[in-house]
């Protein structure tokens, strides 16, 4: 009886102790560590998504300029070359017989040209010696001249008199001092000095016919002279092309390094080292990886998203990396799948990015306008509710909100909200309206 009495003591003095520390835990109220973030008022963006892939903007195949055999290959495929890099040598084989003729074409072209400059000093010299008789004959032809001048002039001063001699032996006959006889034979003689007079001034010199004759003489040999330069051009371009050739016969029977026609990486190799290539089939092709090309197809609504020149975000998930492009090409017609193709240039300097990889154009895009943006963990949702804890005066004070636009990180809401705002991002779940808290700092 004694040891029943004891263990109902004990009871009542724990039950009594546990009633102790339960009053105490509901006089000290609990404090909630929280941390916040001040809200925006601002345009609440999204970024809308067009899905896209990732080229080489710069494919080049690598021909050898002249046919034979690939004694040398420096390269295996998915080697990174620079422009210029020697990547092989080619072999044309024996040209030794096609480069004698070669050089014999050459000194036939020069002889025919030490030729057409001797016809050309020929013509030269004809044209020297036709105008030195141009030149005689026109000064015969002026002494001629001056000399018929004289003769004329004493004819006529001859017609003259004796015409003067006939007026006044007219008059005498009229006056009838003399016979008529006389007069007759004074008008014969003036007569006489007048036809001798006319037969000299309607002579024409002999030294005319001359002068046309040299000046003739002096045209056809200026025109052999042209010829004579004409032949000489020719000739000269005779020379040049079968210089030409000489070299281009030597060029190709010496061996040919094949070098990198750009930067990049060896995507494809079909010869091996003994194998003939061709001057008409590339043998390897060299794609550029600086910079890279994004396509992307998109509908006729989303054209106005795009514009040459813009800049856009593109998203690269294989390497989740986000990088600057810029929009080089928008086509105005669709292709065959009725969607319009579109290319933009991306810097690809590490060469992180490879072809093939997708590519998503992010197109910033307004949805609300001057609204209330918070971090979407601020925001509670129960059942059909949602509402946010902002901090007043240490306090958890709850607002209802409604959500008008969500993303992974932000939202937009519209609630009764002051503009200095710190919302609850940590510890909501655990808070009642007007619970106390205790914001925790960001080094904490």
């Amino acid at each position: 009886m004694k040891r029943i009495s004891m263990l109902l003591l004990l009871v009542v003095l724990l039950l009594a102790a546990c009633s102790g520390d339960d009053t105490d835990e509901v006089k000290k109220e609990r404090v909630t560590p929280v941390e916040v973030e001040k809200v925006v008022k601002d345009d609440f963006v999204i970024d809308r998504e067009i899905a896209g892939r990732a080229s080489t903007a710069d494919s080049s195949p690598v021909i050898a300029r002249t046919p034979g055999e690939l004694v040398t290959l420096n390269v295996e495929k998915g080697d990174r070359v620079k422009e210029g890099e020697t990547i092989g040598v080619v072999d044309p084989g024996n040209g030794e017989s096609q480069v004698e003729l070669q050089q014999l074409a050459v000194r036939q072209a020069e002889k025919q040209l030490e030729n057409a400059q001797i016809t050309k000093e020929q013509a030269e010299l004809g044209v020297e010696n036709a105008e030195e008789q141009v030149n005689l004959a026109k000064d015969a032809a002026q002494s001629e001249k001056s000399q018929s001048s004289q003769a004329i002039e004493a004819a006529h001063a001859q017609y003259e008199q004796a015409q003067q001699l006939a007026d006044q032996t007219k008059k005498l006959v009229d006056e009838g001092s003399v016979p008529e006889a006389l007069y007759q034979q004074a008008q014969s003689r003036a007569d006489q000095a007048k036809a001798q007079y006319q037969q000299l001034k309607g002579q024409q010199p002999q030294s005319t016919s001359a002068v046309a004759q040299a000046e003739a003489q002096l045209n056809q040999a200026e025109q052999q002279l042209e010829q004579a330069k004409v032949g000489v051009d020719q000739a000269e371009l005779q020379v040049e092309q079968a210089t030409v050739q000489l070299n281009q016969a030597k060029e190709q029977t010496a061996n040919e390094a094949v070098t990198a026609p750009t930067s990049g990486e060896v995507s494809s190799l079909s010869a091996s080292e003994g194998d003939f290539v061709t001057n008409q089939q590339p043998f390897a092709t060299v794609v550029g990886l600086n910079p890279m090309t994004v396509t992307a197809s998109i509908t006729a609504e989303q054209l106005p998203l795009f514009e040459k020149g813009e800049e856009l975000e593109v998203e690269i998930d294989s390497i989740n990396q986000t990088v600057s492009s810029t929009i080089q090409y928008v086509s105005s017609v669709p292709d065959d799948t009725g969607l319009y193709p579109v290319e933009a240039t991306v810097d690809n300097g590490e060469e992180k990015i490879k072809p093939g990889m997708m590519a998503t154009f992010l197109l910033p895009e307004i949805v609300v306008e001057n609204t209330w943006i918070v971090p979407t963990d601020a925001v509670v949702e129960d059942a059909n509710e949602a509402y946010v804890y902002h901090v007043v005066d240490k306090k958890a004070v709850r607002v209802d909100v409604e959500i008008i636009e969500s993303q992974t990180d932000r939202t937009a809401i519209d609630g009764d909200l002051p503009a200095d705002a710190q919302v609850i991002t940590t510890g909501q779940l655990t808070l009642s309206d007007g619970g106390k808290v205790t914001i925790m700092k960001e080094d904490a």
